[in-house]
């Protein structure tokens, strides 16, 4: 009955109840040792002793030779607790079978203080034998039912982990996300208190807090991402940071996915039980999960910010596009070709070619500071001040004045616009121009057969108001001259020397290819800038090309 017996209690208690009642002993104890907490622990015990049942001692028993099944207090006295040895036992037995020390059974002398005869010792010798093995057993089967209860949890946690997994792949909410990490660890875990940080942006965030108070300052979040232990307990940390143990946050556990960390804190259990290993694997794991479906919502707004952003892009660069002269006027014995490459969707570079008044041609071109979208409206706002002013035929250099106060007034101070404009009278071929800032456009002088540049003007527009009046220079354009007018994308392009491409080189190849068209001038240039940059521009391209026939 004792051997098939798989309860520990039912055991204990029958051993005790036979010796005692058989031999007449008035007290005696059973003491068991846990060898994984190294400890001697008083499983039963009946009559006036000196401890009660529960009691344990450190350090525990060590373990003594098989060859004896019987010990006196004498000899035991160096390897019991003082307490054990204070309680007037007699005898010793050794409970253990073949392979393991199981503790000992403790008994006094008889009522009466009478001895134990030899057969009595036997028959107890013999009893506990019988014991040994069906306690054992129960030990054994209280272990496999242990097991079994460790291994209905990993399955569950893993039943968990899988459907948190299946939720999160179905969710693209980060606040859905969070409800069902939260529920998790209040449902599976029964944690009261925790938070998730990890980096947003470069900055650390906390994505969710629940039952905590207060704010971590963020040079505690970002040591807290910086830590090495994959679960380290608040208590242990020489400085915790009082976020922590003013909200109760027990360990901190370290998430963590290629570079990019996060640290998980939570508080004790709301059962009181203790985290086990296989909890802090279990809390790794969701953490995990959350973690990277967490960054998976970040990238996913990312991704359609940057749509949106390319779509808007792309609706500003057909506008864009609808500012630039096309087709280009036609003018008799005038040669027009034009080109804009933005070095993104929208630049900051603007060429014009407008007729005003039935005689006279506007040509302009432009570069605002910086790139993108801020370049492309104050492109845009020059463009219409261009069109409203062309018509009135004022002088250029009175006019460019009157252009740069408006830009000055109605432009931050970091951005500025480098601008040539000329205007050609059709009739007397007579161009006038006004250089403000920007690149001196070439000119071919059919008559001397040199090159020369266009710079009388002024300082860049929109960067001081007008001290100075700017300065117009003027030329008759002849049959066979070439003006190239053109922005800093094509003079500064650089090779993988940092060696720019210069305005020396577009002088010289308009010398070399002078009478050539102006469209096939424009490609040669564009084709040597491509060359010589391996078609990396790096800046805006734009040129605008007059040629008289």
């Amino acid at each position: 009955m004792l051997i098939e017996s798989h309860d520990t209690d039912f055991i204990l208690n029958n051993l005790l109840l036979i010796v005692m009642g058989k031999l007449m002993v008035p007290k005696a104890a059973i003491l068991l040792v846990n060898y994984q907490s190294n400890r001697l622990k008083a499983g039963r015990c009946k009559g006036r002793l000196p401890f009660s049942e529960g009691d344990s001692w450190d350090p525990a028993v060590k373990e003594l030779p098989y060859d004896k099944s019987l010990y006196s207090a004498a000899e035991l006295a160096t390897q019991l607790p003082e307490i054990v040895n204070s309680a007037g036992f007699s005898h010793y037995f050794p409970i253990r079978t073949s392979s393991e020390h199981l503790g000992y059974l403790c008994i006094s002398l008889k009522a009466g203080k009478r001895e134990h005869g030899p057969k009595e010792l036997e028959f107890i010798e013999n009893l506990v034998i019988i014991f040994s093995v069906a306690l054992s057993n129960s030990f054994l089967v209280g272990r496999l039912k242990s097991t079994n209860r460790e291994l209905d949890e990993k399955v569950q946690e893993l039943n968990t982990l899988f459907d948190v997994s299946r939720e999160f792949n179905t969710m693209v909410d980060r606040s859905q996300m969070l409800n069902v990490f939260r529920f998790t660890l209040m449902g599976q875990m029964f944690i009261k208190k925790f938070f998730l940080l990890m980096c947003v942006d470069k900055q650390p965030f906390m994505v969710v807090q629940h039952g905590v108070k207060g704010e971590m300052n963020l040079a505690s979040k970002s040591k807290l991402l910086e830590m090495e232990d994959e679960c380290i307990e608040v208590s242990s940390l020489a400085d915790a940071d009082p976020f922590l143990t003013k909200n109760e946050i027990f360990a901190l556990v370290r998430v963590r996915f290629q570079d990019e960390t996060a640290v998980l804190g939570i508080s004790e259990r709301m059962n009181r039980m203790p985290y086990r290993e296989s909890d802090y694997n279990f809390l790794i794991s969701l953490g995990n999960l959350a973690f990277l479906s967490i960054q998976k919502t970040y990238l996913l707004e990312e991704r359609i910010e940057k749509e949106r952003m390319e779509e808007e892009l792309s609706i500003a660069r057909t506008i864009q596009n609808t500012l630039f002269p096309n087709p280009l006027p036609k003018v008799d014995d005038l040669e027009i070709a034009a080109l804009n490459i933005p070095s993104q969707q929208v630049g900051g570079d603007y060429y014009d070619a407008l007729i005003s008044g039935k005689r006279y041609l506007y040509t302009a071109i432009a570069d605002v500071t910086g790139k993108g979208i801020p370049a492309s409206l104050l492109m845009a706002n020059l463009q219409a001040m261009i069109h409203v002013l062309s018509p009135l035929q004022l002088p250029l250099d009175e006019t460019t004045g009157k252009v740069n106060d408006i830009m000055f007034k109605n432009t931050p101070s970091d951005k500025f616009i480098s601008f040539f404009w000329g205007r050609l009278d059709t009739g007397t071929r007579l161009f006038e121009y006004c250089n403000a800032g920007h690149n001196p456009p070439v000119r071919w002088n059919q008559q001397t057969q040199k090159t020369e540049l266009l710079s009388a003007g002024g300082m860049l527009l929109g960067a001081l108001s007008t001290m100075m009046p700017y300065e117009q220079g003027s030329f008759y354009l002849q049959q066979g001259d070439v003006v190239v007018m053109f922005t800093d994308g094509i003079s500064e392009a650089m090779n993988e020397e940092e060696e720019e491409f210069g305005e020396e080189r577009i002088a010289w190849l308009l010398e070399e290819n002078h009478h050539k068209s102006a469209a096939e001038i424009q490609s040669i240039i564009l084709e040597e800038v491509r060359v010589f940059c391996n078609g990396n521009y790096g800046d805006d391209v734009t040129m605008l090309i007059l040629k008289a026939e």
